[in-house]
């Protein structure tokens, strides 16, 4: 069994909150994002959107420049390990088994790593939208759009994944969600 001793930082948590909160709210908001600029709903959609693109920005700088548990420095994205060990924790989850791996391995490493991709696509595309903020929607405009688009049927698989995942781990007795809200040490 693999002893996972690390806790988050208060930053940590904050930065995780914000992206849950500003990311679902900017999803759910999208709705009312027409196509009149200056319309309630799209300012709305734009600035929670926007705050999604401060709080991704926050989550890269801190895990590419620290060496704290938000770090990139050990996280393999696509190392054949990485993908070795997702396959060993599909085969387990298969089995019924919840996997136990280091932080940032995995499954866990690979959908963690895929909500980061989701919400700087999201974040980009939404923020150049809104810098562009083009009235006759020229050609440039529309393709971001529907780049911008896309990511909207990804946010649910993602959090599908994740959720699915931290739910999966407190029905087996393993509640790790604790690690993210527990903000009062004992």
């Amino acid at each position: 069994m693999i002893e996972d001793k690390y806790e988050y930082p208060t930053y940590a948590k904050l930065i995780h909150l914000g992206l849950a909160f500003f990311g679902v709210a900017a999803y759910l908001s999208s709705e009312f994002a027409d196509d009149d600029l200056t319309s309630i709903g799209y300012l709305l959609h734009s600035y929670l959107g926007l705050s999604v693109a401060v709080m991704i920005a926050a989550r890269l700088i801190v895990g590419s420049t620290s060496s704290g548990v938000l770090s990139f420095k050990d996280w393999t994205f696509f190392s054949r390990q990485q993908w070795k060990f997702a396959l060993e924790d599909f085969r387990s989850l298969l089995s019924l088994n919840i996997p136990e791996r280091e932080k940032h391995q995995g499954l866990s490493g690979i959908t963690q790593a895929f909500g980061l991709f989701v919400f700087t696509w999201m974040s980009v595309t939404g923020t150049a939208l809104f810098l562009l903020n083009s009235a006759e929607e020229s050609k440039v405009f529309e393709l971001i759009e529907e780049i911008h688009e896309v990511g909207e049927t990804l946010i649910p698989l993602y959090l599908f994944l994740h959720v699915g995942a931290v739910v999966l781990h407190m029905l087996c007795g393993k509640p790790i969600w604790k690690r993210m809200f527990k903000f009062k040490s004992n």
